[in-house]
Protein backbone atom coordinates (compact mmCIF):
# COMPACT_ATOMS: atom_id res chain seq x y z
CA UNK A 1 0.00 0.00 0.00
CA UNK A 2 1.23 3.46 -0.79
CA UNK A 3 1.66 6.11 1.85
CA UNK A 4 -1.17 8.57 2.50
CA UNK A 5 -1.11 11.79 4.48
CA UNK A 6 -3.48 10.38 7.10
CA UNK A 7 -3.90 6.92 8.55
CA UNK A 8 -7.64 7.41 9.14
CA UNK A 9 -10.01 10.16 8.08
CA UNK A 10 -13.73 10.55 8.76
CA UNK A 11 -15.54 13.13 6.63
CA UNK A 12 -18.99 14.31 7.73
CA UNK A 13 -19.99 10.84 8.93
CA UNK A 14 -23.63 10.19 9.83
CA UNK A 15 -24.85 6.99 11.50
CA UNK A 16 -28.17 6.09 13.02
CA UNK A 17 -29.70 3.03 14.63
CA UNK A 18 -33.44 2.84 13.96
CA UNK A 19 -34.66 6.35 14.85
CA UNK A 20 -31.64 7.43 16.90
CA UNK A 21 -28.93 9.58 15.31
CA UNK A 22 -25.72 8.36 16.93
CA UNK A 23 -23.23 10.27 14.76
CA UNK A 24 -24.32 13.53 13.19
CA UNK A 25 -21.59 14.88 10.92
CA UNK A 26 -18.41 13.58 12.57
CA UNK A 27 -15.11 14.59 10.96
CA UNK A 28 -11.68 13.73 12.34
CA UNK A 29 -8.18 12.85 11.18
CA UNK A 30 -5.71 10.36 12.66
CA UNK A 31 -2.13 11.08 11.62
CA UNK A 32 0.75 8.58 11.45
CA UNK A 33 1.95 7.57 14.94
CA UNK A 34 -0.97 9.34 16.66
CA UNK A 35 -2.40 7.84 19.81
CA UNK A 36 -5.78 9.43 19.12
CA UNK A 37 -8.20 9.30 22.05
CA UNK A 38 -11.95 9.63 21.52
CA UNK A 39 -13.73 10.62 24.73
CA UNK A 40 -17.41 10.82 25.52
CA UNK A 41 -20.23 9.50 27.63
CA UNK A 42 -21.29 5.86 27.55
CA UNK A 43 -23.53 5.30 24.55
CA UNK A 44 -22.31 8.42 22.75
CA UNK A 45 -21.12 6.54 19.66
CA UNK A 46 -17.41 6.15 20.43
CA UNK A 47 -17.33 2.38 19.79
CA UNK A 48 -19.49 2.88 16.71
CA UNK A 49 -16.66 4.92 15.19
CA UNK A 50 -14.28 1.97 15.62
CA UNK A 51 -16.72 -0.40 13.93
CA UNK A 52 -17.16 2.05 11.06
CA UNK A 53 -13.39 2.26 10.56
CA UNK A 54 -13.33 -1.54 10.32
CA UNK A 55 -16.16 -1.46 7.79
CA UNK A 56 -18.41 -3.60 9.99
CA UNK A 57 -21.29 -1.10 9.91
CA UNK A 58 -22.84 0.79 6.98
CA UNK A 59 -23.05 4.59 6.89
CA UNK A 60 -26.06 6.83 6.31
CA UNK A 61 -23.79 9.52 4.84
CA UNK A 62 -20.16 10.61 4.76
CA UNK A 63 -16.83 9.00 3.93
CA UNK A 64 -14.27 6.98 5.88
CA UNK A 65 -10.72 6.45 4.68
CA UNK A 66 -7.94 4.12 5.80
CA UNK A 67 -4.92 5.71 4.16
CA UNK A 68 -5.97 6.21 0.52
CA UNK A 69 -8.74 3.58 0.60
CA UNK A 70 -12.35 4.64 1.07
CA UNK A 71 -13.69 1.94 3.39
CA UNK A 72 -17.32 2.35 2.41
CA UNK A 73 -16.58 1.74 -1.29
CA UNK A 74 -14.47 -1.42 -0.97
CA UNK A 75 -15.76 -4.80 -2.07
CA UNK A 76 -15.71 -7.57 0.60
CA UNK A 77 -12.45 -9.08 -0.64
CA UNK A 78 -10.57 -5.77 -0.63
CA UNK A 79 -12.06 -4.84 2.74
CA UNK A 80 -10.77 -8.10 4.18
CA UNK A 81 -7.30 -7.29 2.84
CA UNK A 82 -7.42 -3.85 4.46
CA UNK A 83 -8.46 -5.34 7.81
CA UNK A 84 -5.19 -7.26 7.88
CA UNK A 85 -3.50 -3.91 8.50
CA UNK A 86 -5.79 -3.02 11.43
CA UNK A 87 -5.69 -4.65 14.87
CA UNK A 88 -8.60 -4.50 17.32
CA UNK A 89 -8.55 -4.80 21.12
CA UNK A 90 -12.12 -5.30 22.30
CA UNK A 91 -13.57 -3.93 25.53
CA UNK A 92 -13.93 -7.35 27.12
CA UNK A 93 -11.02 -8.95 25.26
CA UNK A 94 -13.28 -11.18 23.08
CA UNK A 95 -11.14 -14.26 23.60
CA UNK A 96 -12.67 -17.63 22.70
CA UNK A 97 -13.20 -19.48 25.96
CA UNK A 98 -12.59 -22.93 24.48
CA UNK A 99 -9.14 -22.04 23.09
CA UNK A 100 -5.88 -21.61 24.94
CA UNK A 101 -4.00 -18.30 25.02
CA UNK A 102 -1.70 -19.40 22.18
CA UNK A 103 -4.61 -20.69 20.10
CA UNK A 104 -6.47 -17.39 20.54
CA UNK A 105 -3.46 -15.34 19.50
CA UNK A 106 -2.77 -17.61 16.52
CA UNK A 107 -6.30 -17.30 15.07
CA UNK A 108 -5.70 -14.31 12.72
CA UNK A 109 -2.57 -15.93 11.32
CA UNK A 110 -4.37 -19.23 10.72
CA UNK A 111 -7.40 -17.59 9.10
CA UNK A 112 -5.72 -14.85 7.06
CA UNK A 113 -2.28 -16.16 6.08
CA UNK A 114 -0.68 -19.28 4.64
CA UNK A 115 2.15 -19.38 7.19
CA UNK A 116 3.37 -22.75 8.43
CA UNK A 117 2.64 -24.01 11.94
CA UNK A 118 6.26 -23.38 12.88
CA UNK A 119 6.11 -19.79 11.65
CA UNK A 120 2.83 -19.17 13.47
CA UNK A 121 4.23 -20.62 16.69
CA UNK A 122 7.27 -18.32 16.49
CA UNK A 123 5.16 -15.21 15.86
CA UNK A 124 2.69 -16.04 18.64
CA UNK A 125 5.47 -16.59 21.16
CA UNK A 126 7.16 -13.32 20.21
CA UNK A 127 3.94 -11.29 20.56
CA UNK A 128 3.08 -12.89 23.90
CA UNK A 129 6.57 -12.06 25.11
CA UNK A 130 6.02 -8.41 24.10
CA UNK A 131 3.02 -8.18 26.44
CA UNK A 132 4.58 -10.25 29.22
CA UNK A 133 2.32 -13.28 28.75
CA UNK A 134 4.70 -15.84 27.27
CA UNK A 135 4.24 -18.17 30.30
CA UNK A 136 0.47 -18.38 29.79
CA UNK A 137 0.46 -20.11 26.40
CA UNK A 138 -1.51 -23.19 27.48
CA UNK A 139 -3.91 -21.48 29.85
CA UNK A 140 -7.58 -20.86 29.08
CA UNK A 141 -9.06 -17.33 29.26
CA UNK A 142 -11.09 -18.35 32.32
CA UNK A 143 -7.83 -18.93 34.19
CA UNK A 144 -6.64 -15.37 33.60
CA UNK A 145 -7.33 -12.10 35.38
CA UNK A 146 -8.95 -9.20 33.54
CA UNK A 147 -5.62 -7.48 33.01
CA UNK A 148 -4.04 -10.67 31.69
CA UNK A 149 -6.90 -11.22 29.23
CA UNK A 150 -6.43 -7.65 28.01
CA UNK A 151 -2.72 -8.34 27.41
CA UNK A 152 -3.55 -11.47 25.41
CA UNK A 153 -6.07 -9.51 23.35
CA UNK A 154 -3.34 -6.96 22.63
CA UNK A 155 -0.93 -9.72 21.58
CA UNK A 156 -3.58 -11.05 19.19
CA UNK A 157 -4.05 -7.55 17.73
CA UNK A 158 -0.29 -7.40 17.07
CA UNK A 159 0.21 -10.73 15.30
CA UNK A 160 -0.48 -9.32 11.83
CA UNK A 161 1.95 -6.41 12.44
CA UNK A 162 -0.81 -3.84 11.87
CA UNK A 163 -0.33 -0.19 10.93
CA UNK A 164 -3.30 0.80 13.09
CA UNK A 165 -4.68 -0.60 16.36
CA UNK A 166 -8.17 0.22 17.62
CA UNK A 167 -8.77 0.05 21.39
CA UNK A 168 -12.31 -0.11 22.77
CA UNK A 169 -12.23 0.92 26.46
CA UNK A 170 -8.85 -0.77 27.08
CA UNK A 171 -8.92 -0.26 30.87
CA UNK A 172 -12.64 -0.92 31.50
CA UNK A 173 -13.20 -3.00 34.62
CA UNK A 174 -9.56 -2.92 35.72
CA UNK A 175 -8.26 -1.55 39.00
CA UNK A 176 -6.14 1.66 38.90
CA UNK A 177 -2.79 -0.11 39.13
CA UNK A 178 -3.52 -2.60 36.34
CA UNK A 179 -5.07 0.22 34.29
CA UNK A 180 -1.77 2.09 34.51
CA UNK A 181 0.11 -1.04 33.44
CA UNK A 182 -2.12 -1.45 30.37
CA UNK A 183 -1.76 2.26 29.52
CA UNK A 184 2.03 2.06 29.66
CA UNK A 185 1.97 -1.10 27.56
CA UNK A 186 -0.13 0.63 24.88
CA UNK A 187 2.28 3.56 24.80
CA UNK A 188 5.46 1.47 24.68
CA UNK A 189 4.17 -0.88 21.98
CA UNK A 190 2.91 2.01 19.84
CA UNK A 191 6.28 3.74 20.07
CA UNK A 192 8.38 0.61 19.59
CA UNK A 193 6.43 -0.71 16.60
CA UNK A 194 5.62 2.69 15.07
CA UNK A 195 1.90 1.91 15.14
CA UNK A 196 -0.90 4.48 15.02
CA UNK A 197 -3.81 3.91 17.38
CA UNK A 198 -7.34 5.07 18.12
CA UNK A 199 -8.39 4.67 21.73
CA UNK A 200 -12.00 4.95 22.87
CA UNK A 201 -12.46 5.68 26.58
CA UNK A 202 -14.44 7.65 29.13
CA UNK A 203 -11.73 7.25 31.80
CA UNK A 204 -9.97 10.59 31.94
CA UNK A 205 -6.79 9.60 33.76
CA UNK A 206 -6.14 6.91 31.18
CA UNK A 207 -7.06 9.23 28.30
CA UNK A 208 -4.56 11.91 29.27
CA UNK A 209 -1.85 9.37 30.03
CA UNK A 210 -2.12 7.70 26.61
CA UNK A 211 -3.25 10.37 24.19
CA UNK A 212 -1.11 12.47 21.87
CA UNK A 213 -4.27 13.96 20.33
CA UNK A 214 -7.85 13.86 21.60
CA UNK A 215 -11.44 14.51 20.55
CA UNK A 216 -14.62 14.89 22.59
CA UNK A 217 -17.79 13.34 21.18
CA UNK A 218 -21.09 14.76 22.44
CA UNK A 219 -24.60 14.39 21.03
CA UNK A 220 -23.27 12.94 17.80
CA UNK A 221 -20.71 15.65 17.10
CA UNK A 222 -17.02 16.32 17.79
CA UNK A 223 -17.18 19.40 20.02
CA UNK A 224 -13.45 19.67 20.83
CA UNK A 225 -10.29 18.31 19.23
CA UNK A 226 -6.59 18.89 19.82
CA UNK A 227 -3.57 18.00 21.91
CA UNK A 228 -4.18 16.98 25.54
CA UNK A 229 -3.07 20.36 26.91
CA UNK A 230 -5.46 22.11 24.53
CA UNK A 231 -8.38 19.94 25.62
CA UNK A 232 -7.60 20.64 29.27
CA UNK A 233 -7.82 24.37 28.58
CA UNK A 234 -11.07 24.11 26.60
CA UNK A 235 -13.70 26.67 27.58
CA UNK A 236 -16.53 24.54 26.25
CA UNK A 237 -18.82 23.92 29.27
CA UNK A 238 -19.54 20.32 28.20
CA UNK A 239 -15.83 19.50 27.94
CA UNK A 240 -15.09 21.21 31.26
CA UNK A 241 -17.86 19.28 33.03
CA UNK A 242 -16.82 15.95 31.50
CA UNK A 243 -13.19 16.41 32.51
CA UNK A 244 -14.06 17.46 36.06
CA UNK A 245 -16.81 14.89 36.60
CA UNK A 246 -19.04 17.60 38.06
CA UNK A 247 -22.76 16.89 38.47
CA UNK A 248 -23.48 20.55 37.63
CA UNK A 249 -23.45 21.58 33.99
CA UNK A 250 -25.05 21.08 30.58
CA UNK A 251 -24.48 17.32 30.28
CA UNK A 252 -27.21 16.41 32.78
CA UNK A 253 -29.57 19.31 32.14
CA UNK A 254 -33.06 18.11 31.34
CA UNK A 255 -32.27 14.46 32.15
CA UNK A 256 -33.62 12.28 35.00
CA UNK A 257 -30.06 12.18 36.41
CA UNK A 258 -29.91 15.95 36.94
CA UNK A 259 -29.26 16.97 40.53
CA UNK A 260 -31.09 20.09 41.75
CA UNK A 261 -28.77 23.03 42.38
Amino acid sequence: MTTAAHVVELRDVHKQFEEKNVLNGVSLVVNPLDRFVIMGQSGSGKSTILRLILGILPLEAGQIFFKQFEITRLNPRKLQQIRRHIGMVHQYSALLSSLTVCENVALPLEELTDKSNAEIKEIVESKLELVGMNDACNQLPSELSGGMRKRVSLARALVMDPELILFDEPTAGLDPVISSVIDELIISLAEKHKVSSVIVTHEMESAFRIGTRMAMLYQGKIIAQGKPEEIKKSRDPVVAQFLSGSTQGPILEGTPDAIPA
